[in-house]
């Protein structure tokens, strides 16, 4: 079985301190997790942790320690880049044996290959001389790769992962590859309308709004009392998608309607008087709903996983970040009574929020997309207000431009890297199965 390493050296820190100041604010490093195993001292691979755009040219700089090199017996070194998208699923069948019931269990998994690229960066031929041999590479990916994915739910697994791949090849059975591996995120590049989209909402958005209400009857009782009203309104920009990583301006809107009460029930009750508004951004839900398919060989299974939304509505920690507007109670009498009617009041939250999430997408063997649910829930049973928007999430960031030079030892990127997606929710740093590529079968195509 081969050997995999991952490291972190020095230089690999020197590498990314070269990058400007600019790339470092605008391309945030992937949540790589950093577990180490026996470093392979012959090789080693300097090649930036950021969130790649599908078209985008990757350089890099293998450095081969020849004397170590050829005291391993290492005949030759290929650096590698690999993108897979892995679906697999658990299958359980209950069998009928004599009489008894024995439960059974089947790993059905498929790979679909998106990327294979190669490149011989040093062999024996070449081994006259001694010290560290720095080898530079470049790749460009090709365009239209799928996003970075990552999905473990309910025995369900999807994993879309890119490797970066040095490879020291060995002869004999007795002699594992020696290897250098490291996972990158990839997100497509987003089309001239996706792009000016994020472009404008950065900006502050201008354009019309898309408003989605539900007004429903309640009451605080189970059985008995008259009704009460509720409505809720939420408003995202008229866009058709929305892009990831960008701030996306929303409004959120609660008004209520009392049952007749006399006109002092406010007075004396404040708040408790059924159904107030939220007093709280933090005590709306709001939740982003992932739903889709993945297959295995034909067979469909769904999937669904529902994630937080941090920095915003609903988020105990970001309060202040939601700018809150309360209406002032407006006194609805019934007719001829003046001291028995109705309280209306109400309650508007706007701010932003930021979906760091790979775009919806779909493949021959999965498919995905998002959901955003607004949820509030006034006292009593079965009072819940519930909103739920589709959401087609897209890219919104331009593909790099080529290199304007080729890659030199103390400039590790010959062009400004323009602004960068963050990393994204569904690869998390704890899912170390993930960053290690142990999903994929990279190690079987040498």
């Amino acid at each position: 079985m081969d050997q995999f390493w991952r490291f972190s050296t020095n230089q690999d820190r020197g590498v990314a301190q070269q990058i400007t100041a600019r790339s470092i604010a605008c391309r945030l490093l992937s949540p790589v997790a950093q577990h180490k195993m026996h470093t392979p001292e012959s090789l080693s691979l300097h090649f930036p942790d950021f969130v790649r755009i599908s078209g985008e040219v990757l350089q890099g700089v293998v450095d081969i320690d020849v004397p170590l090199a050829l005291e391993d017996k290492i005949e030759d070194v290929k650096v590698k880049v690999r993108g897979s998208i892995l679906t697999k699923f658990l299958e359980r069948e209950t069998e009928w044996k004599g009489g008894e019931a024995r439960a059974e269990s089947h790993l059905k998994t498929q790979t679909l290959e998106v990327v294979r690229l190669d490149q011989t960066l040093w062999d024996q031929s070449n081994a006259n001389g001694s010290g560290v041999l720095s080898c530079p590479f470049q790749f460009q990916l090709p365009p239209n790769l799928p996003p970075s994915f990552h999905y473990d739910h309910k025995n369900r697994t999807v994993a879309i992962s890119y490797a970066i791949e040095v490879v020291g090849h060995r002869r004999g059975l007795l002699h594992s590859n020696r290897r250098v591996r490291k996972i990158f995120s990839v997100l497509p590049a987003g089309n001239a309308w996706e792009i000016n989209s994020a472009a404008t909402l950065k900006q502050g958005w201008q354009g019309p709004w898309k408003p989605l209400e539900l007004t429903k009857e309640i009451r605080h009782g189970i059985l008995f009392g008259e009704y009460s009203e509720a409505t809720i309104q939420f408003l995202l920009p008229e866009l058709n998608s929305l892009p990831t990583g960008v701030p996306i301006p929303f409004a959120f809107h609660v008004w209520t309607r009392t049952k007749p009460v006399h006109r002092k029930a406010l007075e004396e009750k404040g708040d408790k008087l059924f159904p107030a508004p939220p007093t709280s951004p933090a005590d709306v839900e709001f939740t982003l709903a992932l739903k889709g398919h993945l297959s295995v060989h034909g067979q469909r299974e769904h999937m669904e996983q529902d994630y937080e939304i941090k920095g915003s509505l609903g988020d105990e920690e970001s309060v202040d970040a939601i700018r809150t507007i309360r209406d002032e109670p407006e006194w609805i009498p019934l007719p001829d009574h003046d001291d028995k009617g109705s309280w209306k009041r109400g309650v508007h939250f706007d701010g932003r929020f930021t979906i760091t999430m790979p775009p919806s997408f779909a493949a021959a063997t999965v498919e995905w997309n998002y959901f955003l649910r607004v949820k509030y829930d006034f006292p009593g049973p079965g009072n819940i207000l519930e909103l739920e928007l589709p959401l087609q999430i897209n890219s919104g960031f331009a593909c790099p431009p080529l290199p304007m030079a080729p890659w030199e030892a103390d400039t590790p990127y010959t062009y400004p890297l323009p602004e960068g997606p963050p990393p994204m929710m569904t690869l998390p740093a704890q899912v170390p199965a993930y960053w290690s590529g142990e999903h994929q079968n990279w190690s079987e195509d040498d």
